[in-house]
C-alpha cells in the first residue's frame, strides 16, 4: 500500500485511477478473509500460508508481465493480489496463537506487530530503489522473493513441527498496533 501510489504513478495512472487501483488492492484483500478464515479452520494453517504465498507469486508474475494498458486488468490485478496477500498476517497470527499459552497472547501480538512495523518501513525504501532502477514491475519481483521465502520457510516448518492438538478460531487480525493493549495491561497489572 505505501508504494502503490509510485508504482501506479510510474505505469501512467492518473491520481483518481491510483486511488481505483489502491482500492481495488483493498477490496480484494476483503473479499478474501471469509475464505482464507474458513481454509485456516479447516486445514493445517501453514499450508493455507503456503498455498496463499504461491497464489501471490503467481498474482506477482501476472503483474510484473502486464504489458496492458487498459484499467479494467490493471484493477483485476490489483484486486488478486489483495486477495493472495491480505490474509497472510492474519493466518500467520492464528497459527503463532496455536501455540501461545492465554497470557503470552499480549506479547505475541506485539512481538508480531513490531516485526510488521519493521518491514512496512524497510520495504517501502527498498521497493522504491528497486522502482527507481528497474521499473515499476520490480516492485512485484521483490515482494514474489518475499514470498518465495514464506513458501520455503513453511515448508522448512512443516517438517520440524506438528499440527496443534487444539487451534485458536480465526479472527482477522487488521494490522494496527497492540502496543496500547501492552501498555493498558501493564498499568492494570501494576495497580494490583
Amino acid at each position: 500500500r505505501m508504494v502503490g501510489p509510485v508504482y501506479g504513478q510510474r505505469t501512467g495512472l492518473v491520481a483518481e485511477e491510483i486511488a481505483y487501483f489502491l482500492a481495488a488492492f483493498v477490496l480484494g484483500g476483503a473479499l478474501a478473509q471469509v475464505p482464507a478464515g474458513w481454509l485456516a479452520d479447516k486445514f493445517d494453517r501453514r499450508w493455507v500460508m503456503i498455498w496463499l504465498s504461491a497464489a501471490a507469486i503467481v498474482s506477482c508474475g501476472l503483474s510484473a508481465a502486464i504489458t496492458s494498458s487498459d484499467i479494467v486488468v490493471i484493477f483485476g490485478l490489483a484486486g488478486l493480489f489483495g486477495f493472495t496477500t491480505f490474509p497472510i498476517y492474519s493466518v500467520a497470527a492464528a497459527h503463532a496463537h496455536d501455540f501461545a499459552d492465554s497470557d503470552q497472547r499480549v506479547e505475541l501480538s506485539a512481538a508480531l506487530m513490531f516485526w510488521y512495523a519493521t518491514g512496512a518501513i524497510a520495504a517501502p525504501a527498498f521497493a522504491s530503489l528497486l522502482i527507481d532502477l528497474y521499473g515499476p514491475a520490480a516492485l512485484f519481483g521483490m515482494i514474489a522473493v518475499g514470498h518465495l521465502g514464506l513458501v520455503v520457510f513453511g515448508l522448512l516448518r512443516m517438517r520440524a513441527r506438528p499440527v496443534p492438538d487444539e487451534k485458536t478460531p480465526y479472527v482477522y487480525a487488521p494490522r494496527t498496533s497492540f502496543t496500547i493493549g501492552r501498555l493498558l495491561r501493564g498499568v492494570r497489572d501494576h495497580k494490583n
